[in-house]
């Protein structure tokens, strides 16, 4: 846990219009997604996401990222799949993929589970499954926080 790269803070408008900032999931886990809604293996992957998201609600914060689509592309995408987390819009995700470093690369889709410390936990290239997505994610619930202050902090 101590070698795992920290995630930048950064902040971004969502597909519906609100305002995102990493920092209000500080003390929570979080699962970012790389995503458009022109890669087959986005498609694929959706109901992985989605299924885990649903399951977790509460306590996993979802939020996905948007790269090289238009809004209206992203928001059907979003639509058919039944994604019941929100996206930055495309426009905010070069901001986004920065605050991760090397982490998040070039690769289409990419989920990375980011621990309540603001670190990267895992990270997967490619599209996901179900079973390892959610393996991770309890994975990362179960451990415990290097901040003690962390435990304390109630969702937002």
């Amino acid at each position: 846990m101590s070698e795992r790269e920290s995630v930048d803070d950064f902040a971004g408008e969502l597909l519906n219009g609100s305002k995102f900032e990493s920092s209000a999931l500080d003390g929570q886990v979080a699962v970012y997604n790389v995503w458009g809604s022109w890669c087959a293996p986005c498609r694929q992957e959706a109901p992985a996401l989605v299924r885990t998201a649903r399951e977790t609600a509460g306590r996993v914060r979802f939020v996905g990222i948007n790269v090289r689509d238009s809004e209206g592309a992203a928001r059907a995408f979003e639509r058919r799949q039944r994604v019941p987390y929100e996206s930055l819009r495309s426009e905010d995700s070069d901001e986004a993929l920065l605050a991760f470093g090397s982490a998040l690369g070039v690769a289409v889709p990419t989920t990375v589970v980011v621990d309540r410390d603001g670190r990267i936990a895992a990270r997967i290239v490619g599209p996901t499954t179900y079973v390892t997505l959610r393996e991770l994610v309890e994975a990362v619930l179960a451990e415990r926080s290097a901040d003690p202050t962390a435990a304390s902090q109630t969702l937002r």
